[in-house]
């Protein structure tokens, strides 16, 4: 599993089950006939069978050990496809709205909102670590690093944008398109993640964080940004990271399903939205750092 928030929990594994999306006792009907008949086949249960009743004993053996994470949940008390969604745009909207608040507030003093965004950017980063660690995030936590992650893009984005302006509608709207376009992969069943692909993605990304970390110190040392100063690597790595960010939202997508496949309770949807965000937050610094590098080169 890619992100880090959706791999503590026995929920996010795949099931094999598809989602009650639509929350309703019909559709769940419709599902379990779906299912049984695609899957209830003597065939099929001779093929599979053993493996289900080993990771039924597994799980049997958890929930009497006293896992919390392996209750069984029933009617409302089970998160739906669209609790999960609906707490996403929760998570989204607070961090467009304090980003902009942030922005209307300090934006006569870049030096003061750069560097409550730098503040915010370190909060958000512990409140990040914590998250990864956490089985089942809480909304308060969930709702804090979305504000927090609010302060720090809105204030960089505004310093940006002064700087280069219409970079930050540029950005958003990017991020929207990239958003969108994965959105649409996933729901039409045309792009599925693999764990041989996320191996690949993960390598990936990985080195990408080492690339930005080496930047940084050279550019703190030296003053010289390597994404600004060579543009075509700049666009390149952008390019690549945003690529490998849209696989993992897929992946989270995914996720998302396996937990609603697996039972999960309501309060999780938290848990699965705050991972998505991360994500969409990531493709959205990516794609602003290319539009920052295109406008310092007209």
């Amino acid at each position: 599993m890619s992100n880090p928030v959706m791999s503590k929990n026995p929920y996010f594994r795949n099931t094999e089950v598809r989602p009650n999306q639509f929350g309703t006792a019909q559709s769940g009907t419709q599902y379990q006939t779906d299912y049984a008949q695609q899957y209830g086949s003597p065939a099929y249960q001779q093929q599979f069978g053993s493996q289900f009743n080993a990771q039924e004993t597994m799980f049997q053996a958890q929930s009497a050990a006293g896992n919390d994470f392996t209750a069984a949940y029933s009617g409302a008390d089970v998160m739906s496809y669209r609790d999960a969604m609906n707490k996403t745009g929760i998570l989204l909207g607070i961090t467009v709205v304090v980003g902009v608040l942030t922005v209307a507030l300090l934006g006569a003093n870049p030096s003061a909102m750069m560097g409550l965004a730098m503040i915010s950017t370190i909060a958000a980063f512990v409140v990040g670590l914590v998250i990864a660690f956490k089985r089942m995030v809480p909304a308060g936590l969930a709702v804090a690093y979305a504000a927090l992650e609010g302060v720090a893009l809105g204030g960089i984005t505004g310093a940006i944008d002064m700087i280069y302006p219409g970079v930050a509608m540029q950005a958003i709207l990017g991020t929207t398109a990239v958003v969108g376009v994965t959105l649409l992969l996933h729901y039409s069943g045309k792009v599925r993640t693999t764990s041989k692909g996320m191996k690949y993605v993960l390598i990936v990304a990985l080195a990408g964080i080492v690339f930005g970390i080496v930047n940084m110190v050279i550019a703190a040392f030296t003053g010289n940004n390597l994404y600004f100063s060579n543009p075509t690597l700049g666009i390149l790595v952008g390019a690549v990271m945003i690529f490998v960010a849209a696989y993992m939202l897929i992946n989270d997508f995914e996720s998302v399903q396996y937990a609603v496949a697996n039972g999960a309770p309501r309060a999780f949807a938290w848990t699965a939205a705050i991972g998505i965000v991360m994500t969409i937050l990531w493709i959205y610094v990516e794609v602003l750092r290319i539009a920052a590098i295109l406008a310092d080169n007209r």
